[in-house]
C-alpha cells in the first residue's frame, strides 16, 4: 500500500513567528524556509563579539523574557533545552540636558522618603506621585474596561501632567514598542497597562519579575530550533510573489517559481500584503490595518550615550536629550549588565539615539521595524485568527495577539511565537 506523501509547506520569514510555525509543523510536513536576510531569526539577532579570547553573544533586539508574560515561548525553550540566564532587572531615567535622573531605587522610595530627598524638585515629586496613581488606577480601569481608549485620551481624562508624560510615559513606551513619541498617544491605554501588569511597573527594567536572557544570546535558541526542524533553508532569497490557488500555492523569487501545498507567511503585515498576488478579502482587511515604524539600532562601545555618573548605569537606561530644539527619547541598553558578563570594554545597544555615536566604536548597525499598536490593531484582535480559516496561505506575526494572554498581548516575541504556533495548528487541523 502506498504511503501518503507529507505536504510541502513553505515558511516565508524566519523570525520567531515563522520559526514557531515551522517547529510545530516539523513532523507533519516537508518544510522550506525562505528568508530575505542572510541570517535567520529576525529580531532574535545576536552579534558574536571576540573579547579577551572568548566569544560574547550580544543581542540587539529580543533580549529578555519571563515565564508569566512569555509562557508559550518559555515552554518552547524548555523543549529545546535553551539555557535561561537570570537577569536582575533595574532601570534608570535620565535627561542629558536638565540633569534630571531617577530610576528603580527612587521610584521605590516611600512617599515620606521621596518628599524629603526631592524637596527641591517639584518635577520629580509630580512624576513619582502620578506614576503610583497610574499603575494603581490603571489596573482598576483595565479590569473595568475603562481603558479601551487611546492612551493620550486616557491620560487627558485622568488629568496627568506634562512632566509625567514626557519624563515617564514617553520614555517607557517608546522603549517597549520602539515607536516615536508622537505615536504613543494613539496606543490603546489597555495595551500599555496590560504590559506593565505583566512586566512590572518598571517595564522591561522592572525588578519584581524573574527576568531571563538566553545563554549565549538569542541566536542559541534559533540554532536549536533549526536543528529540531531540519528544513531546507533559502536564506538571502527574498520572496517577490505568492499566488494561492485551490490546489496549491506558487512562491516566486528571483531564482524562479516553486509549488507548495501550503504557505505560512511570517513577515510584517505590510510586507505580507505586498507579496500576496491574490489575497482574500479577509487577508487584505487584516494586513492593511497595521502600520510600522522603522528604528535604528547600534551596537557600540561609546559611553557618551550614558549619564556621566557611572554608578547610575543600569541594564535599561531611558534617555532624553534636546536636538534641534525638540526633546528626543532613546534607549541605551548596557549589555555587560544585561547579559551578566564582565569585560574591560563597555558594550551598549542604543535604539534611535538622536546624536552621533563615535564611528570608531560602532560594531554593528541594524534597521528594525515594529508594528504600531493603535486602537484599530487592538480592535481587530477579537477575531483576527479567523483570517487563517480555510486558506492555503496562513498568516502569523507579532501583529497578532497571544491567545493565552488576551487581546492586549500584541507586538512582543511571545505574540509572534504564539501566532506561528496557532497558524500551524490551523493548518494541521485542516490536513
Amino acid at each position: 500500500m502506498t504511503q501518503p506523501t507529507s505536504p510541502r509547506v513553505a515558511i516565508v520569514g524566519a523570525g520567531v513567528a515563522g520559526l514557531s510555525a515551522a517547529y510545530h509543523l516539523r513532523d507533519r510536513a516537508r518544510i522550506t524556509i525562505y528568508e530575505r536576510e542572510n541570517h535567520l531569526g529576525g529580531h532574535a539577532n545576536t552579534v558574536e563579539v571576540e573579547d579577551a579570547g572568548r566569544t560574547l553573544g550580544i543581542d540587539t533586539a529580543f533580549v529578555v523574557f519571563n515565564r508569566p508574560a512569555y509562557t508559550n515561548l518559555c515552554e518552547f525553550f524548555d523543549e529545546l533545552g535553551v539555557e535561561a540566564v537570570e537577569h536582575r532587572g533595574a532601570f534608570n531615567f535620565f535627561d542629558l540636558d536638565s540633569g534630571l535622573e531617577y530610576g528603580t531605587a527612587e521610584l521605590g522610595l516611600s512617599e515620606e522618603e521621596m518628599a524629603a530627598r526631592y524637596a527641591d524638585s517639584e518635577e520629580f515629586r509630580t512624576i513619582w506621585r502620578e506614576a503610583r496613581r497610574f499603575h494603581t488606577e490603571g489596573r482598576r480601569d483595565f479590569v473595568r474596561k475603562k481603558a479601551d481608549i487611546p492612551l493620550g485620551e486616557y491620560l487627558d481624562r485622568g488629568g496627568y501632567s506634562q512632566a509625567f508624560r514626557t519624563s515617564y510615559v514617553i520614555l517607557l513606551c517608546s522603549a517597549v514598542w520602539s515607536i516615536p513619541a508622537e505615536k504613543i498617544w494613539e496606543m490603546p491605554a489597555s495595551t500599555a497597562i496590560a504590559f506593565f501588569m505583566g512586566h512590572d511597573e518598571g517595564g522591561l527594567g522592572g525588578q519584581h519579575v524573574d527576568w531571563r536572557t538566553v545563554g549565549g544570546g538569542s541566536i542559541s535558541y534559533v540554532r536549536k530550533a533549526l536543528a529540531a526542524i531540519g528544513p531546507e533553508i533559502r536564506s538571502g532569497e527574498p520572496v517577490t510573489a505568492i499566488r494561492q490557488e485551490d490546489d496549491g500555492v506558487t512562491v516566486t523569487t528571483a531564482r524562479g517559481s516553486e509549488r507548495y501545498d501550503y504557505v505560512v507567511v511570517g513577515a510584517h503585515a505590510d510586507e505580507a500584503l505586498a507579496m500576496l498576488d491574490n489575497p482574500t478579502e479577509r487577508q487584505r482587511e487584516v494586513l492593511s490595518k497595521v502600520r510600522y515604524n522603522s528604528s535604528t539600532v547600534i551596537l557600540h562601545t561609546d559611553p557618551s550615550v550614558m549619564p556621566a555618573d557611572r554608578g547610575r548605569w543600569q541594564a535599561w537606561n531611558y534617555g532624553k536629550v534636546a536636538v534641534g530644539g525638540e526633546d528626543r527619547t532613546y534607549v541605551a541598553y548596557y549589555m555587560n549588565k544585561l547579559h551578566g558578563f564582565t569585560s574591560e570594554k563597555d558594550y551598549f545597544v542604543t535604539l534611535d539615539y538622536p546624536r552621533d555615536v563615535d564611528p570608531e566604536t560602532v560594531i554593528a548597525t541594524f534597521p528594525y521595524t515594529h508594528p504600531i499598536i493603535d486602537i484599530h490593531v487592538r480592535e481587530m484582535q477579537k477575531d483576527i485568527y479567523d483570517v487563517n480559516e480555510g486558506t492555503r496561505v496562513k498568516l502569523c506575526g507579532a501583529y497578532f495577539h497571544a491567545k493565552r494572554h488576551g487581546v492586549d498581548q500584541i507586538g512582543s516575541h511571545e505574540a509572534g511565537y504564539s501566532s506561528g504556533m496557532e497558524a500551524a495548528r490551523q493548518l494541521v487541523g485542516e490536513l
